[in-house]
């Protein structure tokens, strides 16, 4: 008699447990812009990969509507970030926001998926 054995892999397909984060610009100038990402769980403030936004008076679609990406910055181990202006042009006066992208980490044993977030508008 033969037996079929079937094996099937988990693959690392675990599921992860959602964690709210929030990012908000603290400080901007023609110079630059800092801010800071907060979480209840510390694993989901480090090495967040941050995007900062200008209000755009052109009609271009952007990843959010009627705002244009000016600068990235990853956060430090307690979640600041920081985005400098280019060599050739400050910031200009104006709306801004900040975008912090999702990211999946490993605390101890469990798997988190940070939230991504938008922060507030900010006038510099």
């Amino acid at each position: 008699a033969l037996v079929a054995v079937t094996v099937t892999a988990a693959g690392g397909a675990t599921a992860a447990t959602p964690i709210t984060t929030s990012v908000m610009i603290l400080n901007g100038n023609g110079d630059r812009f800092t801010g800071k990402v907060s979480s209840p769980r510390k694993a989901c403030v480090k090495g967040r990969r941050v995007t900062l936004y200008m209000k755009s008076i052109a009609r271009r679609e952007y990843a959010y509507p009627g705002y244009e990406a000016v600068g990235r910055a990853t956060t430090r181990p307690n979640g600041t970030w920081e985005v400098k202006r280019s060599a050739e042009e400050a910031f200009q006066e104006g709306d801004y926001r900040a975008y912090v992208a999702a990211k999946r980490v490993k605390a101890g044993n469990q798997s988190l998926l940070c939230a991504s977030r938008w922060g507030p508008t900010r006038h510099a």
